[in-house]
């Protein structure tokens, strides 16, 4: 029973699940949603996870086999540097450059109209919470953790810092969907270094130019570097995407599933960006 729960994949899922059910309580607890209403909305997006963790464990296998060779051999961009390895100042670094490629395959899911196809399930949520954190459809999570695969052959990263990685990386992604936000004043400081549900939820508002912004998935560093960091009135913020805003179709999950493959209801939000520049709304 111990080695089950050492493995690292369980123990991903275990911490995953309890994040999960914290912030959902949470949700219930301060926003005053109906129980029986907030269900059924996490239980739509529940479904995602039959279809999405065979193929998460899967490729993650894959993660991990990759990653224990490159240490194994040395190989690695993270290895051909001058520094001890398996320190703190290794960590950082490797940590950057993940998150680094991690804010570029998000741009990429967004400009690319093939890729945008599957990522626009998640986007198609029109009430965002934590549940919405596993509203991913099977063929962005093949993409996403494939992705992965190659990034860690590039960089080298060891096993226990992708780990690590992951753990952080899981509580962010979780924590930025929830409707559980920081006071504004807090915001600003936090937001600074990294991703917090109120400037992640300005990527759920439903036009252009906000849907295409606050890429980070970590740190908000690389929206800063990039121009891709904005900022709006919580109150504004309208969830969904504005070429599908058909409240029972964003609701059906057999629509959901299917929609990536159905050009009649696949549409790009122009993937090359709105014209309207992002200096127009900081």
């Amino acid at each position: 029973m111990l080695s089950f729960f050492e493995n690292p994949l369980v123990l991903q899922l275990v911490a995953y699940a309890v994040i999960i059910i914290t912030f959902w309580a949470l949700e219930v607890s301060f926003h005053a949603e109906r129980p029986i209403e907030k269900a059924k909305h996490s239980l739509l997006n529940a479904k995602f996870i039959f279809f999405v963790l065979p193929v998460q464990i899967g490729i993650s296998t894959i993660v991990f086999m990759v990653a224990n060779w490159t240490e194994n051999t040395g190989w690695g961009l993270i290895n051909l540097l001058p520094i001890e390895k398996h320190t703190v100042l290794h960590f950082i670094i490797a940590f950057i450059a993940i998150d680094f490629f991690d804010y570029w395959y998000h741009v990429f899911m967004h400009r690319v109209p093939f890729l945008w196809r599957f990522h626009q399930v998640h986007h198609s949520d029109m009430d965002v919470d934590i549940s919405t954190t596993v509203r991913e459809h099977p063929g962005e999570t093949t993409v996403r953790v494939s992705y992965l695969v190659l990034v860690v052959f590039i960089l080298g990263v060891p096993v226990e810092f992708l780990l690590l990685k992951q753990f952080i990386q899981s509580f962010i992604n979780l924590t930025s969907h929830s409707k559980v936000k920081l006071p504004e004043k807090v915001n600003k400081i936090v937001s600074w270094i990294v991703v917090t549900p109120n400037t992640h939820h300005i990527h759920h508002h439903y036009v252009l130019p906000y849907t295409d912004s606050n890429y980070g998935d970590i740190l908000t560093i690389w929206d800063r570097l990039f121009n891709t960091f904005t900022h709006m009135k919580q109150t504004d913020i309208v969830h969904g995407i504005d070429t599908n805003m058909n409240e029972s179709e964003n609701k059906d999950f057999k629509d959901l599933i299917t929609r990536p493959f159905d050009n009649e209801r696949t549409h790009s939000t122009n993937p090359i960006y709105s014209k309207q520049s992002l200096k127009t709304v900081k």
